[in-house]
């Protein structure tokens, strides 16, 4: 997320070289709905933008419970390390400096996502089974549905509960 398209576009393609998807808003006010449908490991984006500063924005996505988890990175000028640490107890997780070096970009916001999807799958999966649980089931199922209504597709759902489970576990 910058208001700079150029510079946005740079950084995504440094990411895309990398293997990462990214997908780019230059205007920060038009963040919800991509948000809701890229679903990013992570969010990148500058501090200082016209309509809505990095700070404001990281605060507004932080309430929602979706991406309370996800790594937010600011990406900006903004040299001074007492507003940089502001930033990031603000919901930031990370604060790079431009310019930046591409490998630098791409190594860490790597390390970040690996880590967080590492931490992610902990919380929403059955240690026993690696199965996702109640509540990430529903979470999935809740964004399959609003896909599938956006995109007028059909979709289909099925859940099993197995009598007796913990008789299979244990043997």
């Amino acid at each position: 997320i910058d208001d700079s398209v150029a510079l946005a576009n740079y950084h995504a393609a440094i990411l895309e070289q990398a293997g990462m998807v990214t997908r780019v808003i230059n205007n920060p006010l038009e963040i919800m709905m991509p948000l809701l449908e890229f679903s990013p490991d992570l969010i990148l984006m500058d501090v200082y933008m016209p309509e809505c500063s990095g700070l404001e924005l990281a605060r507004v996505i932080r309430q929602l419970e979706t991406f309370v988890s996800t790594p937010i990175v600011y990406l900006s000028a903004e040299k001074d390390l007492d507003k940089q640490f502001s930033a990031m107890s603000l919901g930031g997780d990370d604060f790079l400096v431009k310019p930046i070096q591409p490998q630098h970009l791409v190594s860490s916001l790597s390390n970040r996502i690996e880590r967080s999807r590492l931490l992610r799958s902990f919380m929403v999966r059955d240690s026993l089974t690696g199965l996702l649980n109640h509540t990430a089931i529903k979470d999935q199922l809740e964004r399959e549905v609003a896909r599938a209504n956006r995109m007028r597709t059909p979709l289909s759902f099925a859940m099993v509960d197995i009598d007796f489970f913990k008789t299979v576990n244990d043997t």
